[in-house]
């Protein structure tokens, strides 16, 4: 497969750079330029329609995927060294152009060219898209017999033995078993290729691409670990004293959260999901009918997934069949992504934020205005109106829904800091690593001889050096909450300016300003953990 890429991709480049020398020769004005942009970027929609096909398809069983081929689409413009000098030559003149737009455009492209040669690297490529099938494609055993992630998940909130859970908790490993070397292989390519374009590792320059500032992520990050550790421990104590155990192991956490913080899951039914979604949403501005948003529920290796096919006008996602209220969370997430596709309101695609090119937008922005609308649904107005659920069992979950919060944050704490060693040195102790992180975050020991799970983990494969985004998505979605509890207050959950000011402050101008920019506008302030510790109960 790689001659194969390698044969046929030689002289499309070739002639792809002959083409390119020659518009670049001609290419003296700023009319010009923005005729070539215009050219270039119908070439780069193009390319990411058929890469957000190819993992539709791959994802959804609905048709052929060929990622290999998607990818050789990026290939003819990243790969081309012409487009990327007359991109850096402009961008260097930028300020001279009085025009913001054609500057943001050619700010984009820069950080595209720089994500792009790892991206479309074709030895990395092969490798990444290798392996990303055989996660997506793994066949999971237990006792025997198939089981799915899904299924794994459901059984470990609910199984009361912690022998069982132990071993379905251990299934991941088979995967990870088969992935370990090629993921390590995969990680030292990355960082091979990031280093001879003038940066520390993979990580460092996947940060820049996405403007976050590695020193202040890290602090961030550190402060939110120390600041709910003492509560974490705390439920941990409760739930030893609870289950009268000595011990808590990482297979325990689900069923002990499930058994703190449970509100029926007969209330958050399957089949009515997407009902409940059209109907929230129309109640607060959304024209749900007339939005090109496909949905469907099927098996994966997510929870769920969104792919912007085509930005603005079809978008679609995947819903994981998990149980209860999670099930609806990552409903309205990944509707959430979808929002925010269909009503981006801008004609160049470099600027729509299409997620394929490292570069293109940030993950932290689009995760925390997709996160926002998981706030509607811990709402305990939005939990009286649309579930069954009584007021004692709303107050219930309210009160203690905190310790899966917290949870679910330190153990993304664990998966990102995990990731973020392993590009620092992917030839250590990988499986002490993960047991080291699981002590540090979860505060629990993972017997010697338990087999590694990290590298089943299909974000480091396909959205490499992401985990902070889900950190910092949860920090952006608080502190935009509280905005809306501010301006809309008991009519949040059936205001139709509700929609109106989500559109505006958030969805329709794309990538025109970076991420944080948006962020101030909007909430009027810089993104800070303040309003995340005050949900999580942590701070009042």
């Amino acid at each position: 497969m790689r001659f194969e890429i390698i044969i046929f991709l030689v002289p499309i480049v070739i002639l792809a750079f002959s083409s390119c020398e020659r518009k670049k020769e001609e290419i003296k004005t700023k009319n010009q330029l923005i005729s070539y942009l215009d050219t270039l970027e119908q070439k780069y929609e193009n390319a990411c329609i058929e890469t957000g096909l190819a993992n539709w398809n791959l994802y959804s069983g609905s048709g052929k995927e060929n990622l290999d081929y998607a990818k050789k689409k990026f290939s003819e413009i990243f790969l081309n060294k012409n487009n990327q000098k007359l991109i850096e030559e402009w961008r260097a003149r930028s300020s001279s152009l009085a025009d913001d737009t054609l500057s943001r455009r050619l700010e984009l492209w820069w950080r595209c060219f720089l994500g792009g040669q790892i991206y479309t690297d074709s030895i990395i490529a092969i490798k990444e898209n290798n392996l990303q099938k055989k996660i997506a494609n793994f066949k999971f055993k237990y006792a025997n017999e198939p089981i799915t992630l899904a299924e794994i998940n459901n059984k470990l909130r609910k199984e009361k033995n912690s022998k069982i859970r132990y071993k379905l908790w251990n299934v991941v490993s088979q995967l990870s078993a088969e992935a370990k070397e090629d993921l390590v292989e995969l990680v030292k390519l990355r960082n091979e290729k990031a280093k001879s374009l003038g940066f520390y590792n993979f990580y460092s320059l996947s940060l820049y691409l996405q403007q976050i500032d590695e020193e202040w992520l890290i602090k961030t990050l550190n402060s939110l670990e120390e600041q709910t550790n003492r509560k974490f421990q705390e439920f941990i104590d409760a739930s030893k004293k609870k289950h009268r155990v000595k011990v808590i192991y990482p297979w325990d956490f689900e069923a002990m959260i499930y058994n703190w913080t449970t509100i029926s899951d007969s209330y958050f039914p399957k089949d009515s999901i997407f009902y409940i979604l059209d109907k929230f949403y129309n109640n607060i501005g959304f024209k749900t009918d007339s939005l090109p948003i496909k949905k469907l529920i099927r098996a994966i290796p997510f929870g769920g997934l969104n792919i912007g096919i085509k930005i603005p006008d079809d978008s679609r996602f995947i819903l994981n069949p998990i149980d209860g209220i999670r099930f609806y969370q990552v409903a309205f997430h990944e509707y959430g992504h979808a929002l925010q596709i269909v009503h981006t309101n801008i004609k160049y695609p470099i600027l729509k934020g299409y997620e394929w090119i490292p570069g293109a937008s940030c993950g932290a922005y689009s995760e925390g205005v997709a996160e926002l609308q998981t706030q509607f649904v811990t709402d305990p107005e939005w939990l009286k109106k649309y579930t069954g659920a009584s007021q004692d069992e709303i107050d219930k979950y309210i009160a203690t829904k905190n310790f899966g919060e917290i949870y679910a944050m330190r153990k993304t704490l664990k998966d990102f800091f995990f990731e973020y060693e392993m590009y620092k040195d992917p030839d250590q102790d990988l499986d002490l690593l993960e047991k080291t992180m699981y002590k540090k975050y979860l505060l629990v020991e993972i017997p010697n001889n338990t087999p590694h799970r990290f590298a089943a983990s299909i974000w480091y494969t396909m959205y490499p050096c992401y985990y902070q985004n889900y950190i910092l998505s949860e920090m952006i979605a608080s502190q935009l909450y509280e905005v809306i509890l501010n301006k809309f207050g008991d009519s949040r959950i059936e205001n139709p300016e509700v929609s109106k000011w989500i559109i505006s402050s958030l969805y329709a101008n794309g990538e025109m300003e970076e991420w944080y920019i948006r962020i101030k506008n909007a909430s009027g302030k810089s993104l800070e953990t303040g309003a995340y510790l005050r949900k999580l109960n942590v701070i009042k």
